[in-house]
């Protein structure tokens, strides 16, 4: 294999072989739930633009906690900034990479394996995540409300 793109593939790996959806499902399934995250995220960012009715800001903003989990972590729906959105998304690009490194691996424990597989473990991982972030935010606005 030559040092260079992503998309060499060893000598010694059949096309559409077992090893082959193996290798494709390590390296890529990192990056696509990334692009699974964006896409949510161009998503939210068309319904939050210009928006001024809670039946386009509602979805839209739980679109973007699923699309960028950390950002209750920053304070981002209480206070903006720059540099807190940066550090949001770049922190949730982190996670959806670990999440897509992890379910990667975990799918491809098995012989055989390809697209299915990692599917079904990138499932199981993400709704944990987006679970676990709209709780945050659920737990937060409780709080929040009520009056000491």
């Amino acid at each position: 294999m030559a040092i260079g793109s992503i998309f060499d593939i060893p000598d010694d790996v059949v096309p559409d072989g077992i090893r082959h959806h193996r290798l494709m499902v390590r390296r890529f399934g990192p990056l696509i739930a990334i692009a699974v995250a964006a896409a949510a995220g161009v998503l939210a960012a068309m319904l939050l633009v210009g928006s001024n009715s809670a039946i386009r800001g509602v979805p839209g903003f739980i679109l973007a906690v699923a699309a960028v989990p950390t950002l209750p972590l920053f304070g981002v729906p209480v206070m903006g900034g720059n540099v807190r959105w940066l550090l949001a998304l770049v922190s949730s690009a982190a996670l959806w990479f670990s999440v897509g490194v992890l379910a990667a691996r975990r799918s491809t424990a098995d012989v055989v394996s390809s697209w299915p597989e990692w599917r079904r473990e990138y499932l199981r991982l993400a709704i944990g995540v987006w679970v676990g972030a709209l709780l945050g935010l659920a737990v937060a606005a409780t709080v929040l409300s009520v009056n000491l």
